[in-house]
């Protein structure tokens, strides 16, 4: 608090200061505010990139900030990563480079994340403990058709029908579905390898990159008309074509004995 009043003592002193106020810019404002600074914040950081080291009255007046306001927008881009305090009367404060606040926000980013989704890991656990223990009916009734939309929610259930195989699993796919899908499922289908489970995959691949994947499953270099996957007793058929939106995919969810054995003889893995 007596650095606050010495500062304004220094700036109250002498005659009326001209205003110094700097215009905006608002595509670099715009960034700012997309990389989760609030307004006031997002005016601090600019007026300190352009104009160098200021106090907190200089900055207040400089980024047209409220003064009542100006000490807590700058601890805010303190705690952040995205300025520097020099103690003295009076204080001073100035902007670090953008791609050291940049590397910093990522860092918390990730640690935020990692967080919510241990939370998440940790409160789904729980629900499904809960559900058991009151009797909650299977999330599937046999024979029945359920439609998936959102590649998000489909992967979630592949991931599900690989982990909960027994006996095979057999993916149809693109060239690009290839890559994508055991980047996302290589530990799982390689976990499910070891358990015995058989693995077949056909996609369009050349013969040096099918061998990429021969520790994982049976490569046939061939593409099917359609894109779909079977484990055990579980069917996934993939309606939209390969170059849908991640968003709008659409699948089919079979939990039906009959029509994935008649896709694996199809197929004739």
């Amino acid at each position: 608090m007596n650095d606050r009043n010495d500062e304004d003592r220094l700036n109250n002193a002498g005659a009326v200061r001209p205003r110094i106020a700097m215009p905006a810019n608002p595509d670099v404002l715009n960034s700012l505010r997309r990389l989760g600074l609030n307004q006031y914040e997002a005016k601090a950081y600019y007026a300190l990139s352009t104009t160098g080291k200021n106090t907190a009255g200089e900055l207040s007046e400089r980024a047209e900030l409220p003064r009542p306001r100006v000490y807590d927008v700058l601890a805010s881009l303190q705690n952040k990563g995205f300025v520097a305090v020099q103690p003295g009367r009076p204080v001073t404060y100035t902007s670090l480079p953008v791609y050291e606040a940049i590397k910093t926000l990522r860092k918390q980013r990730q640690e935020e994340l990692s967080g919510e989704l241990a939370k998440i890991d940790e409160v789904g656990g729980e629900l499904a403990t809960k559900l058991s223990a009151a009797g909650a009916l299977p999330s599937f009734a046999s024979e029945a058709v359920w439609t998936l939309k959102g590649r998000e929610a489909i992967y979630s259930k592949l991931a599900s029908m690989i982990e909960e195989s027994k006996k095979h699993v057999m993916l149809s796919t693109s060239a690009a579905g290839l890559h994508r899908k055991l980047g996302e499922y290589g530990k799982v289908l390689e976990k499910a390898k070891g358990r015995g489970v058989k693995i077949s995959i056909f996609a369009p691949t050349d013969r040096i990159k099918a061998g990429d994947f021969a520790k994982i499953a049976k490569v046939n270099p061939i593409e099917l008309p359609t894109r779909f996957a079977v484990a055990d007793d579980q069917s996934l058929l993939f309606l939209t074509p390969e170059g849908t939106h991640a968003d709008e995919e659409l699948a089919l969810w079979l939990h039906n004995p009959h029509v994935s054995s008649t896709l694996r003889q199809v197929v004739r893995e």
